[in-house]
């Protein structure tokens, strides 16, 4: 079983084994490949990466909970080449996807052919596969199966060392860098150790149970107490409840489980457009859905069907069908008032977003579903007649669609044309071929499953054939889903980056920033849609992608912005023509179409223009050093400083406004000084400074908590300047200011998970020490 699994794994991903393309879709290039490149080069320069400059004026990189710094999988990257580290990453998680669905399924009694069907659901399922495009939340989806499977091992024969790894298995959840997907993996714990008939009393269950939890917390302390500590000072997640339900399920899509991906264009955008997303199935104001597909396979669905009719007498049987119910209305977000209750009820839930993110789960609780069908109905004694009535009647409404919509396209002409009055003729062709297809393929493979039911005196054939038609359906549907791009697109820079390093003398700090939105992409001749998409990604210096050129963003796109570097882009051309600038911003590529809106408002030193993808880079004239001296104008708070620089005037460039809680010395006019700034590190900062006067030290980079600093060795408070950035009060004369940052909740979390480890390891040896010998003949043996 381990052999064929394999061979199909091989044979589904033939496309990438065999080809230098890597994976680059959504946010594997927008997030994942930045931050595996910056840990990777910290890393290899024996440093801990804790500040992260490249995002939204600087964010703590542990406390980002998807930057995923403990994931084993980072080590990847400072063997291999930045690519391919990451293609073997994504392709290794349906391997482990694969073989923790199994051991779930078998931990059932699903006969090992069952087992395998229900792996290669969950594995080869819509989500898992279209979630290539953010390994993020791929890591932690192809994780479930195996803590769960490990977990319930534990829940029924609990020992340290089952603990050890159950609890391992739950860290490496979180350790994947999805916070929701830890959340209800525990949750799943929680509901296998009060349903699963094997776990004993409820005493036990109750003990058992949060026992695990507590382990699976505690060594993943290093990630949840910097996440905790980020979570009480800023805004990471969602901040409102239309925020949080972006990226919701549409019901439209229920349809989808079961036929295949009727809304995806496979052979152009390689997935579901975004005239269709906007129309059809919206997604919170974005142009995408969050995943392509979420189909799960015609005959996984039929036998999870049948399973469900041969057990229906069983409680158990309808305590899961609640909980899955409970689920997916989840997964509906906006579409149901479920995910706004636990949003209002559920404190923990509200920095959750995207209920989506949570199809996963319904994926594996489905699959599992299905191998359960195949052990009641295809086993031995089987009720094999539930299958045959499953079969025809999910061939039925199939079928009846299919012909409906192929011969007076009932579906296209009513229910299409009154929701999109003006859907262009190939959208409507499309999608009219797109239904009939999917519908009559569901329809066969359902038909076939009912007649592969009555092969019940060849079970061997009946098995292989059933593995057959589910793999097939599923390469068939998903294959053409997962996107690869050429690794030029990675290593090459984009013309924009090449004129800056031109014009730029190596080594030169720098911030850029982007006003590229969700927008269409120009069609180029030669480049498909994907990669063109890409190629205008980077070549708009979008975050975080400039990390991998080396130049720091003024752009946010980590959930762990400052509140005030938010506060302060509420108006987006004030942001863009006044702000930018004067919180160190040297660069700004902006749509051509938006030619006058910016430069008519902006001081331009330079400008270049790439009329192939309809772009312009600007050369700030008026930008402020990173780090510089300024006079203080003091404000009593946040609310006031807020108000002073989003004045359609700034103050002058050697002024800055300064949040004292005393007043501070006045700076006379005239010239004052000089700084010079010492080789460091991001978490390190070495400034000497020569005052004329007194004055404050300003670094343009985010306020947050943090950091410290110190005044010629002695320490001093750093206050927030110009409402987003740092400041440091300094005497006239010579003198030395570090800054320095620890990532809050990084080391006692560190220690925490250190302890728990130990613990474990305490406990695991204690407990092989007080094993009884056997010792003697083995008569003395018997």
């Amino acid at each position: 079983m381990a052999a064929l699994a394999v061979v199909l794994w091989g044979l589904f991903f033939v496309r990438a084994l065999f080809s230098s393309g890597v994976f680059m879709a959504g946010d594997t290039l927008r997030a994942f490949y930045p931050m595996r490149h910056y840990q990777a080069a910290r890393l290899s320069a024996l440093q801990l990466p804790e500040w992260l400059p490249y995002d939204g004026l600087g964010q703590s990189f542990p406390g980002i909970f998807i930057t995923g710094m403990f994931h084993p999988s980072t080590v990847l990257s400072l063997l291999l080449p930045l690519g391919v580290a990451v293609k073997v990453t994504l392709l290794g998680c349906f391997l482990v996807a694969l073989g923790g669905t199994y051991a779930l399924a078998r931990a059932h009694d699903v006969p090992r052919a069952g087992a395998l069907f229900a792996a290669l659901t969950f594995t080869f399922s819509g989500y898992l596969v279209c979630i290539t495009n953010n390994p993020t939340y791929l890591l932690a989806a192809s994780t479930a199966p195996c803590a769960l499977w490990l977990a319930l091992r534990f829940l029924r024969g609990p020992t340290v060392g089952r603990l050890t790894l159950a609890g391992a298995a739950l860290a490496l959840v979180a350790f994947a860098g999805d916070a929701q997907a830890f959340a209800m993996t525990n949750a799943l714990v929680v509901l296998f150790a009060a349903l699963d008939p094997e776990v004993g009393t409820w005493r036990r269950r109750l003990g058992a149970c949060t026992l695990l939890i507590v382990a699976g917390a505690l060594l993943a302390a290093p990630q949840l107490f910097p996440a905790a500590a980020l979570a009480s000072a800023s805004e990471p997640g969602a901040r409102s409840l239309g925020e949080a339900q972006r990226f919701s399920l549409h019901p439209l899509r229920l349809w989808e489980l079961l036929v295949g991906p009727f809304l995806a264009d496979a052979e152009g955008t390689q997935g579901i457009p975004p005239a269709v997303v906007a129309r059809l199935v919206p997604s919170g104001g974005f142009s995408r859905v969050w995943v392509d597909s979420v189909y799960l396979g015609t005959p996984a669905c039929v036998l999870a069907l049948a399973g469900l009719v041969a057990s229906a007498r069983r409680w158990r049987t309808w305590a899961w069908v609640a909980a899955g119910a409970l689920l997916l209305a989840l997964c509906l977000g906006d579409a149901t008032p479920v995910y706004g209750w636990a949003y209002a009820l559920v404190p923990l839930w509200r920095p959750f977003r995207y209920p989506e993110k949570l199809v996963p789960l319904l994926s594996l609780g489905l699959a599992v579903a299905a191998g359960l069908g195949w052990k009641r109905c295809l086993g031995p004694g089987g009720m094999s007649r539930a299958v045959v009535g499953a079969g025809v009647g999910v061939a039925l409404p199939c079928a009846a669609l299919a012909l409906a919509e192929g011969t007076g396209q009932l579906w296209s002409q009513h229910w299409l044309r009154a929701r999109w009055p003006d859907v262009p003729g190939p959208a409507l062709e499309g999608l009219s071929a797109n239904v009939v297809a999917t519908a009559s393929t569901a329809a066969m493979l359902a038909l076939a499953c009912a007649a592969l039911a009555l092969l019940r005196e060849r079970p061997g054939v009946q098995g292989a054939l059933f593995v057959a038609l589910q793999w097939g359906a599923l390469a068939w549907a998903h294959e053409p889903l997962y996107q690869l791009s050429p690794p030029e697109l990675l290593e090459t820079p984009p013309a924009f980056v090449q004129h800056i390093r031109a014009e730029v003398p190596e080594g030169e700090w720098l911030r850029v920033a982007s006003t590229l939105r969700e927008t269409s992409m120009p069609r180029l001749a030669g480049v498909g849609f994907n990669d063109g998409l890409h190629l205008l990604q980077l070549s708009a210096l979008a975050a975080d992608m400039t990390v991998l050129w080396g130049l720091e963003s003024a752009n946010e796109y980590l959930p762990g912005v400052s509140p005030r570097v938010r506060q302060l882009k509420a108006d987006r051309l004030h942001w863009f023509t006044r702000l930018a600038p004067r919180l160190g911003t040297r660069f700004l590529v902006h749509a051509t179409a938006e030619r006058d809106a910016f430069q008519s408002r902006l001081a331009a030193r330079s400008s270049v223009e790439d009329p192939l993808l309809g772009l312009t880079l600007v050369e700030y004239a008026d930008v402020a050093p990173r780090i510089h001296l300024a006079r203080p104008e003091c404000v009593e708070g946040r609310d006031a400083a807020a108000r002073r620089m989003m004045a359609p005037t700034l103050p002058p460039t050697d002024v800055a406004i300064v949040e004292c809680a005393s007043p501070l010395p006045a700076t006379p006019e005239g010239p004052l000084g000089q700084v010079r700034v010492a080789p460091g590190t991001p978490e390190h900062l070495t400034v000497e400074v020569d005052a004329l006067a007194p004055a404050v030290l300003v670094v343009n980079d985010a306020f947050q908590t943090g950091w410290r600093a110190t005044l010629d060795g002695g320490e001093v408070p750093i206050l927030p300047a110009n409402l987003a950035v740092r400041a440091v009060a300094v005497p006239a004369g010579r003198h030395v200011v570090e800054l320095r940052y620890r990532a809050p909740g990084l080391r006692p979390g560190l220690m925490v998970g250190a302890a728990a480890w130990l613990g474990l390891a305490l406990a695991f040896a204690w407990k092989r020490q007080g094993r009884p010998r056997v010792s003697g003949s083995p008569a003395a043996r018997r």
